[in-house]
């Protein structure tokens, strides 16, 4: 049986992955990136969705609005709030029982609703103030019961837990109208610097291989000025749906599509050989991603990801015309999800070049570009910049 290392409460690795990992970083730096990814980092980032507003404009709304909000210092389309907390939360003798995704966006401030309800206990009536705890037991929120336990069923979908009192708080962006009229996206600052990388140009034909929710494609679609051909694609239904849910409210063309990226150059054979350029953002071990109330990864994880990713990389090659550019990211940390992609699309024949933005740090391979929890304040991001030669 595997055995674990705890590096902070809740943050722990296999033996083996921690001993990969030391491989790169020591173990202080281990640490502090341990304890950041425990915690929000102090900004949250919109998008401006500059084909309907411009961000003066937006930031004037937002403080007409009561919000407090500032332009990113490199990135024109990016705007950032304040993240309050961590606050302490009044215990409550009632309580629910959140699933582990649904617990970590109620501590940050969201309502608890009913898909992520893993035990609703007999005895809560409505009005009745709980708290709502993780699976681990961490007091995340306190609200007001929306339902009673009795009435509860699976399948419900509304409001359980009204929240009143969370250990942190986002500025809750979602209300306002100005959301449903497409004037910004919640996208991090690291996955903005992806469409920028991209760089997309009017008449190119550029592939989204892993696209919902839609975030990099419609930045994308915004940069080009609805001027490029943008294909995203996931595997199922739902995901599309929201790609094409976020593309009609943010007024771009997307074109989305439901398959497996994988086998594209099989299942739409015309597009091999003609794309400009591609965009992955894979599956991965998420241990960029923030905030984690607990945290369990093995090396075997990170190498079954990175088998998977090197799937997407492949068909990338084939897809794209001689001269054309990939732009690969990932919100993880471990190397073999990264910069060891990154030779393995070498060996199949790119190019790396550098990512020249002003954002990050050089990445190990010197020219990719890496941001780290405990560094940037952001959330851990990985992003590379592929050529396929003519």
């Amino acid at each position: 049986m595997a055995r674990f290392i705890e590096l902070v409460e809740g943050i722990e690795f296999d033996e083996d992955l921690y001993r990969y990992l030391v491989q790169y970083f020591s173990d202080s730096e281990l640490d502090s990136m341990a304890r950041a990814i425990k915690r929000p980092p102090s900004r949250y980032y919109i998008r401006v969705n500059t084909i309907k507003v411009d961000s003066a404009s937006l930031i004037r709304i937002l403080e007409a609005r009561g919000f407090r909000a500032y332009p990113d210092e490199a990135l024109e389309e990016a705007v950032w709030l304040p993240i309050e907390g961590p606050f302490r939360v009044e215990s409550s003798p009632k309580y629910v029982v959140a699933d582990k995704h649904a617990s970590e966006s109620v501590y940050l401030g969201a309502n608890l609703y009913g898909p992520g309800v893993l035990y609703m206990p007999p005895g809560i009536s409505r009005g009745d103030v709980v708290n709502v705890v993780s699976p681990r037991g961490d007091v995340v929120a306190s609200g007001i019961a929306m339902v009673d336990s009795g009435s509860f069923k699976r399948g419900f979908r509304g409001v359980v837990v009204e929240v009143k009192e969370s250990v942190y708080r986002l500025p809750k962006l979602r209300e306002l109208p100005e959301y449903g009229f497409g004037l910004f996206y919640e996208q991090s600052q690291p996955a903005q610097w992806v469409g920028r990388v991209v760089e997309p140009r009017e008449g190119e034909v550029i592939v989204d291989m892993c696209a919902a929710p839609g975030g990099k494609a419609t930045h994308v679609a915004q940069l080009s000025g609805n001027r490029a051909v943008i294909h995203a694609f996931d595997r199922s239904w739902p995901k599309v749906a929201q790609v094409e849910f976020n593309a009609a409210r943010l007024g771009v063309r997307v074109n989305a599509h439901v398959a497996d990226s994988r086998y594209l150059d099989v299942d739409y054979p015309g597009l091999v050989g003609s794309v400009d350029k591609v965009l992955i953002d894979p599956p991965c071990s998420d241990m960029g991603v923030r905030p984690k109330l607990y945290y369990r990864l093995t090396m075997g994880d990170v190498v079954n990801y990175a088998e998977y990713q090197r799937q997407f990389i492949k068909v990338a090659y084939r897809l794209l015309k001689p001269g054309g550019a990939l732009v690969y990211s990932t919100c993880t940390i471990p190397p073999m999800e990264d910069e060891d992609n990154v030779k393995y699309a070498e060996s199949l024949g790119f190019k790396a070049v550098e990512v020249k933005i002003p954002a990050g740090l050089p990445a190990l391979d010197g020219l990719s570009r890496r941001f780290h929890p405990h560094i940037h304040d952001s959330p851990g991001f990985f992003i590379a910049k592929l050529i396929k030669p003519k």
